[in-house]
């Protein structure tokens, strides 16, 4: 629960706006009252077509499980639904809290009480169609769903139901064996939502001791906001007594589940949260101000066959107004505008790779030859085979429009015998004269390790470790030649390196929770930086690749993150930390990747926005200035799934992948 901000909407239809609640099911929710009478009810903003349709569909089956309509303002500018407040959290913060899961107990009691609402839903010929761990509101007397969007068939709902487990069971599967078949790969071989509620039962729900506590804090937030915004009573009035009861009721919370029951029993039960209210349809006076804390509305969503989409995009190339992404067997065109598919190539394999070139002009690495293919259509441009000459092909490292080179990477066979290191080189291929350039040999002490520079005054050099030293050689783009190696003697052992793109030309050595950064040609470090002193587990934490943006109100920033899940703003010319923000934890992700993962960063040119992303947590969006926190995106892919934010800096629009999905957003 957050206080609103001062250009935030107060007013909406009969309620006065008291506080920004979690999104769920990535909706706005708002903490309200009536603005002539007494109670608090909870406003969510809804979005997306066919809501009288879904406000018709939860009057028909209302029960258990589903929220209580109060207010249908769905023809409202904006559109809103009001509903009857009970503190609660999203299953997504629970699971965050409860770093090994929920109990198994309690995982049981989970899905036996999602199941009643899916069979009334079911059985009433409609389907819930958002089954997520944000859509999903864990209460004190049980969870509940937030409204019905009415897609896909019952079998996606089960199969939802049983993801959503996994995911309050931070990646484990519920024990039960009913349970367990919700997951089924076959829909066939899932139960029905009848079959569950008549096999569970009515079990038990008991919270831990943490979430009754976090209950606990989000009651007396919302009794503290709802007395503040109360009239002053008339002298003698009753008022004071009520408050007494009120904050008496409040400091049981904190003795138990029991206590988070007996304060809203003790107020008469939900019916005193909340004033009773006919079904009315009310237009809000102006538009809604954006709410804090909910991602923007997706402007599109694309869902490839290919389960790994995330993994073999780890960079996407888009020119002409599309996006181009690899589905094994397939490349795949998207139009930037509405994330519809324009063409499709086959006969890809799992290790062939695409880069943007020349505008209109795609190039894939198809094994031993490049490709070239348009942008416009698919169509194949020309080819031309790769001499390697008894090397293997390392990776794209990038295309420089300006002198219509490809840089790649190369390996010498001799890198896969152990002891012997192998040959390394920088090559250059020059895409508009179809013919190899020029090619560096590296001597790295590790094959394939070195890094390009591609310096903002138009130089290039190569960084690599070899003989104890970091050693720097700048490279003529011409003919392939380095210069003399500039040393760097100063760089701690098993540290990684990265060089700044912008700004402050400098060096930096990162890793064990500390940074470290030099000027390109001195050898001694500028500054040090500790980013932990309170190591988790007793072990520093690993830190990201550091990256530099310039921040208007702050100049150059340094951004990294570690696997604390802080993401830390650094002055890279003092070495000061600005400010840092911890994000929630991810759950484990058996099967992923093993062990705490240091979120992934992006950010468009425009440093409106800062991206983290990294596992099923999902991908919050911070203000780079300050570190605060905008927005949050959880898809409703599994809950080991992994998420990677692109920036399409042109269009000022931010692509984020999860699993096989492709959501698109405004970037700022």
């Amino acid at each position: 629960m957050e206080e609103l901000r001062a250009d935030d909407l107060r007013l909406l239809g009969p309620y006065v706006l008291l506080a920004a609640l979690t999104p769920a099911g990535g909706e706005p929710r708002l903490l309200a009252r009536r603005s002539a009478g007494d109670g608090l009810a909870e406003i969510t903003l809804v979005r997306g077509e066919g809501l009288q349709a879904s406000t018709a569909a939860l009057r028909a089956t209302a029960g258990p499980g589903l929220p209580e309509l109060l207010e249908d303002g769905s023809a409202a500018r904006p559109p809103w639904l009001a509903w009857r407040f009970v503190p609660a959290l999203t299953l997504a913060e629970a699971g965050a809290l409860m770093y090994g899961g929920l109990p198994r107990a309690t995982l049981r009691a989970l899905g036996a009480r999602l199941a009643v609402p899916l069979a009334r839903l079911h059985a009433h010929g409609t389907t819930h169609g958002a089954l997520t761990p944000d859509a999903v509101l864990v209460a004190p007397d049980g969870p509940r769903l937030m409204r019905p969007r009415r897609t896909g068939t019952p079998q996606d709902d089960i199969a939802a139901l049983g993801a959503v487990l996994t995911h309050a069971g931070a990646g484990r599967a519920a024990d039960d064996p009913l349970l367990r078949r919700c997951s089924h790969e076959d829909p066939e071989q899932r139960p029905t939502a009848e079959e569950l509620v008549q096999e569970l039962q009515e079990e038990p729900f008991e919270l831990p001791a943490r979430l009754v506590g976090a209950l606990a804090r989000e009651a007396d937030r919302a009794l503290a906001l709802e007395s503040a915004t109360d009239a002053p009573p008339p002298a003698g009035a009753a008022r004071t007594t009520r408050r007494t009861l009120l904050t008496a009721a409040g400091a049981g919370l904190l003795l138990g589940a029991g206590g988070v029951a007996g304060w809203v029993a003790g107020r008469g039960g939900t019916e005193a949260l909340t004033s009773p209210a006919a079904s009315t349809r009310r237009t809000t006076p102006r538009a809604a101000a954006a709410v804090r804390g909910t991602a923007p509305a997706v402007l599109w969503r694309y869902d490839a066959q290919d389960p790994r989409l995330t993994e073999r995009n780890s960079s996407l190339a888009h020119s002409s107004g599309r996006v181009h992404l690899l589905e094994y067997p397939e490349l795949t065109a998207l139009s930037l505008a509405d994330g519809r598919p324009v063409w499709r190539t086959g006969g890809l394999g799992p290790l062939d790779r695409v880069e943007a070139a020349e505008p209109g002009t795609l190039i894939l690495h198809r094994g031993d030859r490049f490709q070239a293919v348009s942008a416009e259509d698919g169509s194949q441009l020309w080819t031309e085979p790769i001499d390697l000459r008894g090397l293997t092909f390392g990776q794209f490292i990038g295309y420089e429009r300006k002198y219509g080179l490809l840089h790649y990477s190369a390996i010498g066979a001799e890198g896969s015998v152990p002891g012997a290191t192998g040959r390394t080189y920088l090559i250059s291929f020059d895409v508009r004269r179809r013919t190899e350039a020029w090619r560096l040999p590296v001597p790295a002490d590790k094959a394939g390790e070195f890094l390009p520079v591609f310096d903002e005054k138009d130089a290039l050099y190569v960084l690599y470790a070899a003989g104890g030293a970091l050693n720097l050689v700048e490279v003529d783009r011409r003919t392939g030649r380095a210069g003399r190696p500039f040393r760097h003697t100063w760089r701690p052992a098993n540290r990684k390196v990265g060089v700044s793109s912008v700004g402050p030309r400098q060096i930096y050595t990162f890793g064990e929770g500390r940074i470290e950064a030099a000027p390109l040609r001195e050898n001694k470090p500028l500054w040090r930086l500790d980013l932990s002193s309170d190591p988790v587990s007793g072990e520093p934490p690993a830190v990201n690749t550091p990256s530099l943006a310039k921040v208007p109100g702050l100049g150059t920033v340094l951004y990294t993150s570690d696997t604390t899940r802080t993401v830390y703003a650094i002055d890279p010319v003092r070495g000061r930390e600005l400010w840092r923000r911890t994000l929630l934890p991810d759950p484990p992700s058996p099967g992923i990747l093993d062990g705490p993962v240091a979120p992934g960063l992006s950010m468009p040119t425009s440093a409106r926005t800062l991206l983290a992303y990294g596992r099923s947590a999902g991908v919050v969006a911070l203000d780079p200035r300050t570190g605060a926190v905008k927005w949050t995106f959880q898809s409703n892919q599994s809950a080991s799934s992994l998420y990677h934010a692109y920036i399409v800096d042109d269009l000022d629009l931010a692509l984020i992948a999860n699993g096989p999905s492709l959501f698109a957003f405004p970037a700022g």
